[in-house]
Parts: structure tokens; C-alpha cells; sequence
């Protein structure tokens, strides 16, 4: 969140999930659920979600960056997770990552609850989410220094540790047979605090649509 730029991106769409926890999807990135590792052979499947991961943070590409204010290139950054489906109708999602920001010295805060809505034969997933984030985090994003300042012509702002986003996510899947399925999500992310009232943010609000068709082998 934070630019009026609209993009249309047509990417390929991949998840290949092992008995053992380990996981490569265009969705979750590339990590290891460490629950199967330690359940008994013939146990019910956990409720749990527990390991970590590698995730990418998109940057601030030139084209949407002031003139005078440094980019922000993309990073690989490495995510601990812990999931617990708290009820037959509610789960319960947490992430720290680090290795964000110009410095790779920032860190994020990831809360969120699931739940859905049956629909028919269907569920529409409901996700409910916040992101908290350190002060190197929001100053690469959202901070604008004294040189940047002076080449820019923007007022200096130097954001403090604290909530950053909430977003709200809608999302389902349609099974066609055993092998061929589509799936949606809509997404609406809205900065808060520091982050929102940043001189580089030029909409407080960002919505987000992807559709994927699967084959599953």
C-alpha cells in the first residue's frame, strides 16, 4: 500500500507440498512445517502449522519513487510461523520475519484470523489481518532522510516502530474434477500510523485481485 499505481501481471502458479512439512508454492514461498516431523506414524492430522519460511518483500521500483528519493530494491526475507485452527470454524495465523528494509535490519509483525462462509458446496475464506513493523522497516518504506529531503523537496519524516497495515482478504476455490480447480482472492490492505501519513504515500488504501487456474498431477 501506499501507491496509486496500477499493475496487470500474468504469472505461472506452482505448490508442491510433501507428507514430511516441506513446501515450494508461488503462495506461501519456499519453508518447512516442522509439525509432521514430530507427529506419530497414523496420528490425526495437528492442528498446528509451526516452522518457517522464505518469502520475498517487493520494493519501491524508480517509476513510483520521487525524484530524489532512494528506491527500494525487493528482498528474500525469512519468515517463523505459528498457525493453530482454534475451532472447526476459526484459525489463528502468526508471522516474525526479518531481513526487510535497505539495511536488511528490518522486522515485521504478522497477526490474523481466518474463517469462512459456506456457500453451497463451497467456503469464501475470510481473512481478518494486521502488520506491525520496527523503525528500519518504516523508514525504508516510508521515511524520507535529510539528503533526500534537500534533493527532493519533500519534508523530512522519519517513522517510529508501531502498526502499519490491517487488511481484510475474501478468498475460494472451485473444484472442477479431482485435477482441475480455480481459485480467487481479493485483497484490501489500508496503512495506519507513521506509515499512512508518510510524505511517499500517495493513497492510504490498496486492493489487490488474483486468480489462479490449477492442475494438480
Amino acid at each position: 500500500p501506499g501507491s496509486r499505481a496500477r499493475s496487470n501481471d500474468l504469472l505461472p502458479a506452482v505448490e508442491v507440498l510433501t507428507p514430511a512439512g516441506a513446501f515450494v508454492s508461488t503462495d506461501l514461498g519456499i519453508g518447512w512445517n516442522l509439525v509432521p516431523l514430530f507427529a506419530d506414524a497414523g496420528a490425526p492430522a495437528s492442528a498446528w502449522q509451526v516452522g518457517a519460511r522464505l518469502w520475498p518483500q517487493f520494493g519501491r521500483p524508480s517509476r513510483v519513487t520521487p525524484r530524489g528519493v532512494g528506491r527500494l530494491g525487493s528482498r528474500i526475507t525469512t519468515e517463523a510461523f505459528a498457525n493453530v485452527q482454534a475451532t472447526s470454524w476459526l484459525m489463528l495465523q502468526s508471522g516474525l520475519s526479518w531481513g526487510s528494509g535497505r539495511g536488511h535490519d528490518g522486522e515485521l509483525l504478522e497477526l490474523g484470523l481466518t474463517s469462512g462462509i459456506p456457500v453451497g458446496d463451497e467456503f469464501i475464506g475470510i481473512t481478518l489481518a494486521t502488520t506491525a513493523a520496527n523503525g528500519a522497516h518504516l523508514r525504508s518504506s516510508y521515511g524520507i532522510g535529510p539528503g533526500e529531503s534537500r534533493a527532493s523537496g519533500l519534508p523530512e519524516w522519519r517513522p517510529h516502530a508501531g502498526m502499519m497495515d490491517w487488511s481484510l482478504a475474501l478468498s475460494a476455490e472451485h473444484k472442477f474434477s479431482e485435477r482441475w480447480s480455480v481459485s480467487g482472492q481479493w485483497l484490501d490492505a489500508r496503512l495506519v500510523g507513521d506509515a499512512a501519513r508518510s510524505p511517499l504515500t500517495q493513497a492510504r488504501s490498496q486492493q489487490t485481485f488474483s486468480a489462479s487456474l490449477w492442475y494438480r498431477f
